[in-house]
């Protein structure tokens, strides 16, 4: 099993910190994981020609090998933090352009999918941001997977805030995104698993 690890923030701070957590805790368990910095790669704004209704866009920049990589993985998480509720440019370029991935018969299809989130406020839109990517990994024919241990000590999703109760923290200090990173882990693998006939 091999996982992706995007990382949608334009450094390298908070969410890259989650991505590590999670690529280290799959391969403690064995498997490949891959970061990958999508600041470090050209992918320019969707124009809206249309051209790949067809199966290719025409603008000619790293989105392909971007989506070489995401192809050849089993599973996908995209990190991002809230920009204002929403996920950075950087993510939404990659969503737009990686639309001739579903216009090519679905070329995502059945990749285990997962969003990591890191938010500035406690309230500050990780969740809507979480499900914006998990929307976009449904129509790419993804399946995306939530966290299944103790609700008490992880969430749903795996979210670091940065507000902490006595004033502002590094999400290193968050437990609880910590401990929800390593039980997503453990979730992306034994679904990987369960269903690599799918692949």
């Amino acid at each position: 099993m091999k996982l992706l690890a995007i990382n949608g923030s334009p450094n390298k701070r908070n969410t890259h910190f989650l991505l590590e957590v999670i690529a280290d805790e799959i391969k403690k368990m064995g498997h490949e994981a891959e970061i990958l910095h999508l600041k470090d790669y050209e992918i320019r704004e969707c124009r809206g020609c249309d051209a790949c209704l067809k199966g290719e866009c025409t603008q000619k920049d790293d989105i392909f090998e971007v989506l070489e990589k995401m192809q050849e993985a089993d599973a996908i998480v995209i990190g991002a933090p809230t920009y204002f509720g929403n996920v950075p440019g950087i993510v939404k370029n990659l969503i737009d352009r990686s639309r001739m991935a579903r216009m090519s018969n679905y070329k995502l299809r059945n990749k285990i999918f997962a969003p990591i989130i890191t938010s500035g406020l406690r309230n500050g839109g990780a969740e809507f941001v979480a499900m914006s990517l998990i929307i976009y990994a449904l129509g790419q024919a993804m399946i995306p997977v939530s966290i299944t241990e103790n609700p008490i000590t992880t969430g749903a999703f795996a979210i670091g805030v940065i507000q902490g109760d006595s004033g502002w923290r590094s999400v290193k200090k968050d437990e609880i995104a910590i401990n929800s990173v390593k039980a997503l882990a453990k979730r992306i693998v034994e679904v990987a698993e369960a269903t690599k006939a799918l692949r």
